[in-house]
């Protein structure tokens, strides 16, 4: 055996020797390949980064642009509603002098037209429709002007360019 062993050892050493090496190139190259993989991951981590810091970048910008928008959105309706209630007040005050103009209604109008039928007497406050005139307390009459005058100030701001009714 011992001669066996005399004889095998030359070419068992050089295997040994052949297999470190092939073992050492196959770390070397895998060394290589992990450096190489480490650089490409530093890359995209930095690459990611700088996309996350543009998205930030972007989205502050888009939402100082948004809070600017909403703030002169709501400048310009506190503006029109302030416009609005000066024109309310002024045509308020004018319908209201022209209701306060208007002669008293007689206290008991009596029937309309000359030829009533006999029995059909109208209540002494009969709001009737079509062309014949009605009565209608002065009180009344101030409420349609004040809301006459409401409703001609919101459709003034709805005809507004650029108002979200356009």
């Amino acid at each position: 055996m011992g001669a066996l062993l005399a004889r095998l050892t030359p070419p068992l050493g050089i295997g040994a020797l052949l297999a470190i090496a092939g073992l050492s190139a196959a770390l070397m190259l895998s060394r290589a390949r992990l450096d190489s993989a480490r650089q490409a991951l530093t890359a995209e981590r930095a690459l990611r980064a700088a996309d996350a810091a543009a998205f930030e970048a972007a989205q502050a910008r888009a939402d100082a642009s948004w809070r600017a928008e909403v703030a002169r959105i709501q400048n310009r309706n506190r503006r029109l509603n302030d416009d609005a209630d000066r024109k309310v007040d002024a045509a308020r005050a004018d319908y209201a002098t022209r209701v306060l103009r208007l002669p008293p209604a007689p206290a008991d109008p009596g029937p309309s037209g000359g030829g009533a039928l006999p029995g059909a007497e109208l209540p002494a406050r009969a709001d009737r429709s079509g062309g014949a005139p009605i009565l209608l307390d002065r009180a009344d009459a101030l409420i349609c002007a004040a809301n006459t005058a409401r409703l001609e100030a919101a459709h003034e701001w709805a005809a507004e360019p650029g108002s979200p009714a356009e």
